[in-house]
Formats: C-alpha cells, structure tokens, sequence
C-alpha cells in the first residue's frame, strides 16, 4: 500500500513539473547558398530551374488545443528582422507552420513567437536558433557529372520544414542546416531514372555537424527502417525495398532511355503481377551491412512481398543484425548503411545494379 501511495505521489508531482513547463515551442531558419538549382540533363532535353527559397518552420507541443493567431519575429541581437503571421490549429497538443521568407536572414539569431486567442490569456516566449553544419560530397558509380541537389524532409513528404541543399559541379556539398533528426533525406540528380536512381537516408541525425558520402548508383534502396525489440537478444531489424533501374528500363519499349507516360503505365500494370518486376531478387550475399561504420555479418535474411495498393506488389527485404557492445548503445542514435547489388540483363547486355542506403538507429 506505502509503495502504490508513494507512486501516485511521484506521478502526480511530473504531471505537475511538465504542465508547469509550459508549451516546448522550437523553430528552424533555412537560409540558402543559392536561389536556384538548374537541372541539366545527361539526355536531349531543355534544362529546369529549380527555386531554392529561404524557410522558417515553427513547431509546438505541449500546448492547449483550439484555434490561435500566431505572431512570430526572426530578430537578431534584440531587433526584429521579420514578422510572420498566420492561423494556427492546435489538435492533440501540437502544430507544425511552414513560412516561405522573402529572402535569407543569415543574421538572424532567434525567434520570439505570441500565440493569442479570443477570451485566452496570450501565449508568448523566446526560442534560440541553432545550427548544424551539414557538408560532404556526391558521387555516381558511372563516374559521370550530374547536376545534383539534396531534398531534405524534417517528418515527411508535403509536411512542412522541407527545403533543397544544391550541389556543386565537382560534387560536393556544405549547408548549415535547422539542426534536428530529419526523416527522410532524399540525394537525387537529373540522371534520374536514365543512368542512375536515387540515395536515401531515413532517420538522420543532424543535431550535431555531420560530414557525409552519399554515392548514387543503379540500385535505389526505399523505405528503410531499423528497430529491436525491447526485452530480446541484442539483435536489430532492418527492413528495405530496393529497385533496380535495370528492370525499370526493360519497360523503355522505344529504348531512348526514359519513361513516357504509356511505357510508365505498362510497368505498374506489371507490378501487380510479380513483387519482383522493379526489385531483385537477392539473398543475404548481394547485401553489404555497416553498423557505425563497423561491417557485420547478416544473420537472418528474407523476403516480404509488400502490397503498394491498387493491387501492386514490390519486394520488400528483412535481415537480422547483432551490433556489438550491445550494452555502450543505450541512449543515443546510430546509423546502419546498406550496399546493394544485382545481376541484371537488359537487352542482351549483362548489368550490374548497385547503390547505397542509410537509416538511423535510436537506442533508448
């Protein structure tokens, strides 16, 4: 009885710690090298502009829900900058507020932020501003020049926060970027489905500086994911989709290298015939794995057909890991990356398809 009374007593003092600390509201300023990326193409084609623009995302949880006008104001040493104002809807005790800015505000230090609604007290406060310095370089199996650009997606796809790192013509890359874990991180060029694919990372850590390699070939690795489970062995999951350019070409009826409308349709109507008509079929020896830079045999490795809807299979890969010093792991993020490769055929030319993938790994 002492020791349920005692729990309750602790229970009830950190629910009234945490509301007493009040909404966590962070903000991430984007500030650009550049105001466009032109796409050149390896191909017969007119280039592409890409825009690259200057963001401010605000996030809140924590917080009361119910509808508020949010005032924000980018400020350095003191004196506002920039002011943006927008309607917010809180539900589940959280938000997340993209802005598009006029222009970059590398001086820029913090953001002070009111939230107000009607018969509700105002809400207001400051949040400093960090950094995390994000630079490396791309490389293409083919050894050919692409014209290269970083997609970088703080939760997912059409949330707000995302923004564009270009890359140099000799490859390489170097952006002080809202320092936070991104979700997905997307390394794509304009050779894109012509001679190479595309580089993932899932789950990457930039809270701290990061200097990376990213290198892109004929094999895209898809939705990573890596966990454990709690209580079991030491061991750790990581499931992956790849696909093959190879095979995504042998649907290039006309053979000029690229994918028209008709020739796109043709392959998703095949897809729902086989999981294995865009991916390999691989086995545990096609598969490289590093585990903080540590290579590690793969204990376990099988397939999962995996529905895509509208009755569309692909083919989706689990393998089984043991990290060592299981114990020296606890409470901080990891990364495990994956080389891929396959023997492909197309058009009576034998083909190696091999790429690159990443995803991080948060031990609790």
């Amino acid at each position: 009885m002492a020791k349920t009374i005692l729990f309750l007593i602790l229970m009830g003092a950190m629910v009234a710690t945490a509301a007493a600390q009040g909404p966590v509201v962070r903000a991430y300023l984007y500030n650009p090298a550049m105001s466009s990326i032109i796409l050149k193409y390896p191909y017969e084609a007119p280039p592409d502009t890409m825009p690259v623009k200057p963001s401010l995302t605000m996030t809140g949880t924590d917080m009361s829900d119910g509808s508020y006008e949010l005032v924000v104001h980018l400020e350095a040493h003191g004196q506002s900058l920039h002011e943006e104002k927008a309607s917010i809807r809180i539900e589940g005790g959280r938000f997340e507020k993209g802005f598009e800015l006029p222009q970059s505000y590398p001086t820029a230090e913090a953001v002070s932020w009111e939230f107000s609604a009607p018969k509700q007290p105002r809400l207001s406060g400051h949040t400093t501003l960090t950094w995390s310095h994000f630079h490396g370089r791309v490389k293409y199996l083919n050894g050919k020049p692409h014209t290269t650009y970083i997609h970088m997606l703080p939760v997912t796809w059409g949330a707000p926060g995302d923004f564009y790192i270009p890359v140099a013509e000799d490859g390489t890359f170097d952006a002080p970027v809202p320092a936070r874990v991104y979700s997905v991180i997307n390394v794509n060029g304009a050779g894109y489905r012509f001679d190479s694919l595309e580089r993932w990372a899932w789950d990457y850590d930039l809270t701290r500086d990061r200097e990376d390699t990213f290198t892109i070939g004929r094999m895209e690795i898809y939705g990573m994911h890596a966990y454990h489970i709690n209580g079991g062995p030491p061991t750790v999951f990581v499931s992956f989709r790849p696909t093959s350019l190879t095979r995504v070409l042998k649907f290039d009826a006309d053979g000029n290298g690229i994918l028209d409308e008709s020739e796109m349709k043709t392959m998703l109507e095949a897809s729902k015939n086989s999981p294995t008509v865009l991916g390999p079929e691989l086995h545990a020896e096609n598969v490289k794995v590093w585990f903080d830079g540590q290579p590690l045999p793969i204990l376990r490795f099988d397939m999962i057909p995996e529905a895509q809807g509208e009755g569309m299979w692909q083919v989706n890969y689990i393998l089984q890991i043991a990290p060592q010093d299981w114990r020296h792991l606890r409470a901080g993020w990891h990364e495990i990356k994956l080389e891929v490769s396959s023997q492909e055929e197309l058009r009576g030319n034998k083909i190696t398809d091999c790429g690159q993938g990443s995803v991080g790994f948060f031990m609790p």
